[in-house]
């Protein structure tokens, strides 16, 4: 299938995030309308708790100052600030004389007080002035004492200070006084009354501590509207953003792939694929009596580690000339060891899945059969086992010999040695660290020597590190041992220099 061009992928990755937003604006926007009716309902119920605090500190001060004489006491009390606050719009007493004040100075016939009911157990009532060609109404507090009124005009504005944010036309509420003094369905609205009635309008209620008050809040279109242009302006700033972080990671990303892939071509170009040699012992003797040939990229003084590279050599189908590369050094380098001391390469799926190990061989007129073989790794699955088994007969019956590497950390495991005749095997390192403790893994490493000793099996112990694990893998029969302990992997000249260090073992 063709690849599309950076071209066409670099807007299609900024513009995903975009029309991802987009195609989500529409919940996001419905939810963000009900999360703001919500706020708005919170900010409402503490207001309302605020001024009722407030409103019954005042008021009950003044209830027990008051003269009840519209004397220079009460006309203190009624323009005093700190009672004639932002919640009042107006407060009065009117006496049992029939006369009355209020802080305007004279007394207005805001209510009858013939007409109130009694105050309930608290001391107080609550009523409504008088309706007035359709105008919102007021609501009242009073309170009785003896033949005695005081009473307090509530102001509203403050709701409409509160529901003007954070758009004008947005809410509308209803209060219903829960009061024995005022019909049950009277109902005190503010705001846009419309708004009750739009479609896919919807309404949150609560009630006074007191249980005086029910409050019910309206949102409908308006909010609605809002929450998507907040969203739309979202999704193009978030949507943008988010576009942008994928497109530059996908640059960063190409351009690094490119650029190692580049260096990888250019190493391959300039042989600086080198094997590495780590020795392999036989414990019983001391002897050296083979190498695992690891791969390293050598740049000038610079030595890369496969962990680095290798993966990416494989995806990108690389690894098969790095391959050819390092077999090219080892058979050069197989005359400058001893005789009886083998070499080991390591392969990975493809050189067996098809025909390529046999071609390099072929090419190079199968060199050293007896000296030089290879390890498959069992961390990665071989697909075409039937192929495999193909290629390593007709390798075998050359004369090279294979080694199943990491065995019992991956995927084949007894079925590799059985179908692909190998009758080798490395113990791996996470294996072999179990040894001296109380790791479970330490009876699978048993298992696999018990294994090994029982069909005949040739045993290498890798990642050695202490001569305490050298000395149990002896007692269990296994002698064969690669690890820190003795050597690293070194290049040749080094190598060279540590057997000569060693008196030729």
């Amino acid at each position: 299938m063709k690849r599309l061009s950076p071209l066409w992928i670099s807007p299609l990755l900024f513009s995903l995030p975009i029309l991802v937003c987009l195609l989500l604006s529409q919940p996001v926007s419905n939810a963000l309308a009900h999360y703001l009716l919500e706020q708005k309902l919170a900010e409402i119920e503490l207001a309302m708790n605020e001024r009722q605090q407030t409103l019954e500190k005042s008021i009950d001060d003044q209830m027990a100052r008051f003269a009840f004489d519209c004397g220079e006491q009460d006309m203190t009390l009624l323009r005093d600030p700190w009672h004639y606050n932002r919640h009042i719009r107006l407060q009065g007493l009117k006496l049992a004389s029939g006369k009355g004040c209020s802080s305007l100075g004279p007394d207005l016939p805001l209510i009858d007080a013939s007409t109130l009911p009694d105050p309930e157990i608290d001391g107080f009532g609550l009523t409504a002035t008088p309706p007035a060609f359709g105008t919102e109404q007021e609501l009242v507090i009073f309170s009785k004492r003896g033949d005695q009124l005081a009473y307090w005009v509530l102001s509203n504005s403050w709701i409409r200070t509160i529901m003007e944010k954070p758009c004008s036309a947005c809410f509308y509420i209803e209060f219903t006084p829960l009061v024995p003094g005022l019909a049950r369905h009277k109902i005190f609205p503010r705001g846009e009354q419309a708004i009750k009635h739009e479609p896919g309008s919807e309404s949150l209620s609560f009630t006074t501590p007191d249980n005086k008050m029910q409050q019910t809040l309206w949102s409908g279109l308006a909010l609605r509207t809002y929450a998507q242009s907040l969203v739309y302006r979202g999704t193009f700033w978030v949507g943008g953003t988010l576009g942008a972080l994928l497109l530059t990671g996908y640059w960063l990303l190409r351009n690094y792939r490119r650029s190692l892939k580049g260096l990888l071509h250019t190493g391959l170009a300039r042989q600086e694929f080198v094997p590495f040699y780590q020795p392999v012992l036989d414990s019983r003797s001391q002897r050296v009596v083979g190498f695992e040939a690891l791969l390293r990229w050598q740049r000038d003084d610079d030595v890369t580690a496969p962990g680095a590279f290798i993966a990416y050599a494989e995806q990108q189908g690389l690894i098969l000339p790095m391959t050819e590369q390092l077999l090219d050094r080892v058979i050069a380098d197989l005359p400058q060891l001893a005789p009886e001391q083998w070499v080991s390469v390591n392969l990975v799926a493809a050189h067996i899945e098809q025909p390529h190990l046999r071609n390099l061989l072929q090419h190079h007129d199968w060199p050293s059969p007896t000296r030089l073989t290879f390890e498959l790794t069992e961390r990665e699955p071989i697909m075409d086992i039937e192929a495999a088994t193909s290629e390593i007969s007709a390798l075998q019956e050359k004369g090279y010999h294979f080694k199943l590497d990491d065995f019992g950390t991956g995927y084949g495991g007894f079925a590799y040695l059985q179908r692909l005749g190998i009758r080798q095997i490395k113990i791996d390192k996470m294996f072999v660290d179990t040894i001296g403790t109380d790791d479970p893994k330490r009876s699978l490493l048993d298992a696999i020597i018990a294994f090994g000793l029982e069909s005949d099996m040739e045993m290498i112990a890798e990642g050695v590190e202490t001569q305490a694990q050298v000395d149990y893998l002896a007692q269990q029969g296994v002698y064969l041992i690669q690890g820190y302990l003795y050597a690293r992997p070194m290049p040749l000249p080094e190598l060279l220099h540590w057997q000569q260090t060693r008196g030729g073992h």
